[in-house]
């Protein structure tokens, strides 16, 4: 009888969040931010770039999709698709890529460390955003480990990689030089692993 009742609750506790619980009235004129917002998603999540995002997607799940609700709401908002069991760097790196319309670079020294290729998904014919710039900045908002991903892609935005400089050379990507600091508006994680996890 107990597994009875454990089950069950079991059930009602995974179910429960995916209702379509009735939406909370928001007064949007109090938000006054002018940039786009880039949600990132955790660990085994998925992202517009995902076949299934349509039928199901992350922002939302059954409850609907958030990134529909917020763009009909006047609020300019992507849902990106990073690697959903990859490392924080390459997760970085890739949203770098699909907001830059460009060739995912893992970096020379990291893929050789690592023991992965270089290059990654190209993203130059279909941008994540069509503007990203000092003048265009972007909100990053992730969830999960899309916060270690949000906070690492802020950071070499900021100060690049040494190491990958010294690596590359002339040949190293935008991501690594740095001095970018100001294409950011905002960094937000929703219970984000900050400390590491077990």
């Amino acid at each position: 009888m107990a597994k009875i009742i454990s089950f069950i609750v079991s059930v009602i506790m995974f179910c429960f969040p995916a209702l379509n619980i009735p939406h909370v009235k928001v007064d949007d004129t109090k938000f006054n931010t002018e940039y786009a917002n880039v949600f990132v998603h955790g660990l085994a999540g998925w992202g517009s770039y995902t076949w299934y995002n349509d039928f199901l997607p992350y922002w939302g799940m059954f409850g609907g999709d958030l990134m529909q609700y917020l763009n009909a709401r006047g609020f300019e908002c992507y849902s990106a698709a990073v690697d959903p069991t990859g490392s924080a760097w390459d997760r970085a790196c890739e949203l770098y890529a699909q907001l830059t319309g460009t060739v995912t670079d893992y970096g020379e020294e990291h893929s050789k460390r690592c023991r992965h290729d270089r290059y990654g998904e190209d993203y130059s014919s279909d941008p994540l955003i069509d503007e990203w710039s000092a003048e265009d900045k972007i909100n990053l908002l992730g969830h999960s480990f899309g916060g270690a991903t949000v906070r690492l892609l802020a950071e070499l935005m900021a100060n690049g990689s040494e190491a990958e400089r010294e690596a590359s050379g002339s040949d190293v990507s935008d991501l690594f030089t740095g001095g970018k600091a100001d294409w950011i508006y905002s960094v937000t994680a929703l219970a984000a692993p900050h400390n590491g996890t077990t």
